[in-house]
């Protein structure tokens, strides 16, 4: 017999199984619902029933969802919120929790000196955010949103916020052509077929000559931050993004190595799940981050902008 929604214990089963696919654990789970063990373990068992399907299963000392229980987890997991939201809407609640990744560059640089602003505006935002050293699998465990310049994959929508802009920067201690060349270029790039390719790209569309410019081996590293923290501390010349540097120069920490702002080639975006789009909190988000992009965008001061 097909299960329906007249049916209680399916509600109920539902309830609970989401509770232990969410939190991993049927102990944690009969906490947060405020049951025994023994009382959640029997209502999965039911579900099971109701169902057809196996859900759940052993694994080690722990549980694992099987290939139907992850799918229908997923499932749960985006209706859950949904019904949520419209309660909230009913009861004239207006409070969300949202939870937002982003990566050690864009996060501390770009994000936080706007989040005053942000919080003001919007006080019935819970924000969480969560930093991350590399891109993330897209998945709701991630967080409820990713700001990242990775492509998009499918089943996710995004807002495009800005096109990622290099700039050259240096100690401000180097003051001469002299001095500068012969400090080394610091790049990002490391693997063997695109070793330094950054500043190859870089030194093109600007029209300059990369072998003039290069002195000795490349200056290696993995992030943005710790190229500009190298060429903080006098070590070379480092790319990165201009919204990286310019708290930086404006501090005199750094200073501008010529006056061009060169496309990277990849535009950092706002990525969620297609199906929670209409998400308010995301909404909200998004809506906001959008208004704070003119203001930015024609921040480029006396820099040359090189696009494509």
């Amino acid at each position: 017999m097909k299960p329906t929604r007249n049916d209680p214990r399916l509600l109920r089963g539902l309830h609970y199984f989401e509770a232990v696919a969410r939190l991993g654990s049927v102990g944690a789970a009969a906490k947060e619902i405020g049951v025994s063990s023994s009382a959640v373990s029997h209502q999965l068992r039911e579900l099971t029933e109701i169902v057809g399907e196996q859900l759940i299963e052993k694994a080690g000392r722990g549980i694992a969802l099987t290939v139907a229980g992850a799918t229908l987890s997923r499932k749960l997991q985006s209706t859950f919120t949904e019904l949520d939201r419209m309660v909230a809407e009913v009861v004239g609640e207006t409070h969300f929790v949202f939870s937002l990744a982003v990566c050690t560059c864009f996060g501390p640089n770009w994000l936080v000196p706007r989040l005053p602003r942000f919080m003001a505006r919007h006080p019935e935002v819970d924000l969480e955010i969560r930093l991350y050293h590399q891109d993330p699998e897209l998945t709701h465990s991630a967080a409820d949103a990713i700001i990242t310049a990775e492509p998009v994959k499918p089943g996710y929508d995004s807002i495009v916020l800005f096109e990622e802009m290099m700039v050259a920067v240096r100690a401000p201690a180097l003051q001469s052509q002299a001095a500068i060349r012969s400090y080394r270029l610091i790049t990002t790039d490391l693997n063997a077929d695109i070793l330094g390719r950054d500043w190859q790209d870089f030194c093109a569309k600007a029209g300059r000559d990369i072998d003039a410019l290069k002195t000795g081996e490349w200056l290696r590293c993995s992030h943005y931050i710790l190229a500009l923290e190298m060429a903080k501390a006098g070590l070379g010349l480092a790319l990165v993004p201009d919204f990286l540097a310019a708290r930086h120069v404006g501090k005199g920490e750094l200073a501008y190595f010529d006056n061009n702002r060169v496309s990277a080639r990849r535009s950092y975006r706002l990525c969620y799940k297609s199906k929670r789009a209409t998400d308010e909190a995301i909404r909200v988000f998004g809506r906001w981050i959008k208004a704070e992009l003119p203001e930015f965008l024609a921040s480029s001061g006396n820099l040359t902008v090189i696009k494509g």
